[in-house]
């Protein structure tokens, strides 16, 4: 018997929990799950996350994800009133655990100045030691903002953060940071007086790993799975197989009888 081996799919890619979300469904209870602070928080009429809190607080709402290398984070911000040092919020892009105060993690700050010169400004967090990487313009949240934020990291660990407050993306500034190497959650996190408790406004997440790598043939890794699709196929001709690796690659095997 002569048997051919052939690799009809070769490509590895990130197995990251990646996601979008709008609010269009008019909850955040699945696809994707939120979880966190969930009584302080609501999907408005308008189908938008809306802090929904009463008195003094902070809260946070997470979600699993782990996009981090060549990730690319979008997001729409608003506050109506002006941000100061105990009201702002926080975008955590990436988080190792989901305690916000203890964690490592890269997260977008808007506002928490004092004076009028309010920011969006990236921060690298280790353990509950914080530090700015990339220092935004100042003054261009003081009042009332309602902005879309992106930031982009490549695979080496270059970040980049852009603002966009009139329909134009327009660069805040880049850092390279390697202190954050993987992550496990994205959230958002919300500081406030009681008559801030109600006046923050999140939407239209979107959170893309663009990870995707072909032919990496000499990439060490290891064998995991074994999946026998001979079952599906029905035929005696041929042995159809997925190979699962250790490194989150996939091949797709014939092998000709």
């Amino acid at each position: 018997m002569k048997t051919v081996l052939f690799f009809l799919l070769f490509i590895s890619f990130s197995l990251s929990a990646q996601f979008t979300d709008d609010f269009s469904d008019g909850d955040f209870s699945s696809n994707p799950t939120w979880f966190g602070d969930i009584n302080n928080f609501e999907v408005d009429s308008n189908y938008r996350l809306h802090l929904n809190d009463s008195i003094a607080n902070t809260s946070t709402l997470l979600t699993n994800c782990n996009v981090l290398s060549n990730g690319e984070w979008i997001f729409d911000v608003e506050f109506k009133f002006s941000p100061s040092t105990n009201n702002f919020g926080k975008v955590y892009l990436a988080s190792s655990t989901t305690d916000f105060n203890n964690t490592d993690a890269v997260y977008v700050k808007v506002g928490g100045q004092s004076g009028d010169v309010d920011e969006v400004s990236l921060y690298v967090q280790n353990g509950t030691n914080h530090n700015k990487i990339i220092d935004g313009v100042d003054g261009l949240v003081t009042n009332n903002p309602n902005v879309k934020i992106k930031v982009t990291r490549d695979d080496l660990g270059n970040w980049e953060l852009f603002l966009d407050t009139n329909g134009l993306f327009f660069s805040q500034g880049n850092a390279l940071d390697l202190s954050v190497t993987s992550s496990n959650y994205f959230g958002v996190y919300c500081k406030y007086t009681i008559t801030r408790s109600d006046k923050i406004w999140f939407d239209n997440f979107s959170v893309l790993s663009t990870s995707t790598t072909t032919n990496n043939f000499f990439t060490q890794k290891n064998l995991i799975e074994i999946i026998d699709l001979t079952s599906i196929s029905n035929t005696s001709y041929f042995k159809p197989s997925i190979y699962i690796y250790d490194d989150g690659s996939v091949e797709k095997k014939i092998i000709l009888k």
